[in-house]
């Protein structure tokens, strides 16, 4: 693209547009193995300027890729149009609707962030990556970010009201929970938002495209259910079974990767700060299938956190100063660890479900240690845990986990189906892998060990 064009657009930007050789090359990559050198970096100060790079994109036929911080692993926010980053102005938390347990805020909020800024008002989000210390909730929203409480908070899909969006003509629309009357009514705007309405209706309305729909789509039992636009959501809505909840447009967006339409206000449904009484027991195993047996029967449980630790991810803190400390929960040498935390509001309860987990564990048979731990020593041990992933690129050697199978899902039922398939598929190439599972979601990383 001509630069002067490109030129005439950043002096039009409140913001800014960087097109320098270095802005570029830092923004050709995120977290991902990708690499996408873009035509530029622009830092949009509010909505009027994202509306100018949304219709100068249209007018050149480019594409924008909406960024927060980065931390995708499969390439998300890399591309060759312009890279849009709103993590350095479009960051203010709106307002706070205690009564209804909601927040408006802007894309660029840090999720750890919101929850200390929350904590005042005894509220907080849910969903938690192992980035969460630098995610940000657009980010999440693009992604339909889960992470380790899911099993217990449900998926960011399942959080968002509202969204605030700038169409492809730039006309700025809200998206939220309508009543079948009130779509209709949707469809009958003269504007790209009423075509939107109608399109979707059109496309959705006919009972054999609705039965291939939910016949091509995972299973409802998998939360964590990112394959391609989530159309199911929207079919399982009062606009076609009256016996389902309002369509909700959000549900397609969130986890569209910013390709449908650019977020610029989300409004999510808090919850209550957990209970305060919490353990963690930590199941030992000698192999890695052991560890998947077990995930089924502790799942009966009401677990907040159900995550595997492989023994890669383990030896990679072995001698890490700051990592060294937090192994101390840690019995011999184990193949992989499962950390399953419950939570009460008394300690009694807690007490009575920690009994009851450990029977489970002990009737299964298949670990040979699970230390209880509690308090700050809990949080140390998920310290090790987001640790560890990091740590994973500093293996010795020209070996390293590559991040290229990424956010695999499926049903609890089938996990350690799964995993034997892929463990043969590497054992056919002489090849090791790094696991690494919110495992209780059913949610799987999987990293081959290669030299590139």
């Amino acid at each position: 693209m001509n630069k002067n064009t490109l030129n005439d657009l950043r002096n039009q930007l409140e913001g800014s547009l960087e097109l320098d050789k270095l802005s570029r090359s830092l923004y050709a990559t995120d977290a991902s193995v990708y690499r996408k050198v873009p035509l530029g970096v622009a830092f949009p100060k509010n909505e009027n300027d994202i509306q100018k790079l949304v219709r100068f994109a249209q007018k050149h036929n480019i594409g924008l890729i909406p960024r927060t911080a980065g931390t995708s692993l499969a390439g998300q926010c890399v591309g060759e149009g312009l890279v849009v980053d709103v993590s350095r102005y479009m960051t203010e938390i709106i307002e706070v609707n205690e009564k209804e347990k909601t927040v408006r805020l802007q894309p660029g909020v840090i999720r750890d962030e919101l929850n200390i800024f929350l904590e005042k008002h005894n509220l907080f989000f849910g969903p938690n990556t192992s980035t969460s210390n630098r995610c940000m909730i657009g980010g999440m929203v693009g992604n339909n970010s889960s992470g380790t409480t899911s099993i217990q908070y449900g998926v960011t899909r399942d959080k968002v009201i509202q969204l605030k969006t700038i169409l492809t003509d730039g006309s700025i629309v809200t998206f939220k929970a309508l009543t079948p009357e009130a779509y209709k009514d949707k469809m009958k705007l003269e504007s790209l938002e009423g075509k939107i309405y109608r399109d979707i209706y059109e496309e959705l309305k006919n009972p054999d495209t609705q039965k291939k729909i939910k016949g091509g789509f995972p299973k409802e039992s998998i939360h964590r259910r990112n394959t391609g636009y989530a159309i199911d959501a929207l079919i399982a809505s009062s606009l076609y079974d009256p016996s389902k909840e309002n369509i909700n447009i959000c549900k397609l967006l969130c986890g569209s990767e910013g390709t449908l339409a650019f977020t610029t206000e989300i409004t999510l449904q808090l919850d209550e700060i957990p209970p305060s009484f919490s353990a963690m027991v930590v199941t030992h195993y000698n192999t890695l299938e052991d560890s998947l047996k077990d995930v089924v029967p502790v799942m009966n449980h009401n677990l907040h956190l159900c995550e595997m630790m492989d023994k890669v991810i383990l030896d990679c803190t072995l001698n890490n100063k700051e990592q060294m400390a937090n192994r101390f929960f840690v019995k011999g040498d184990p193949a992989a660890l499962l950390m399953l935390e419950l939570k009460d509001d008394t300690a009694q309860g807690l007490e009575k479900q920690l009994e009851e987990l450990l029977q489970t564990i002990n009737n299964s048979g298949l670990s040979y240690a699970h230390p209880i731990l509690r308090e700050e020593d809990i949080n140390k041990a998920i310290v090790l845990r987001k640790a560890g992933l990091g740590l994973l690129g500093n293996m010795v050697g020209d070996r390293k986990a590559v991040a290229c199978i990424e956010d695999t899902a499926v049903a609890l039922e089938d996990l350690k189906e799964f995993i034997d398939e892929f463990s043969q598929i590497m054992k056919e190439f002489g090849q090791k892998a790094v696991y690494y599972a919110h495992a209780g979601a059913g949610e799987l990383h999987l990293r081959p060990i290669l030299n590139l």
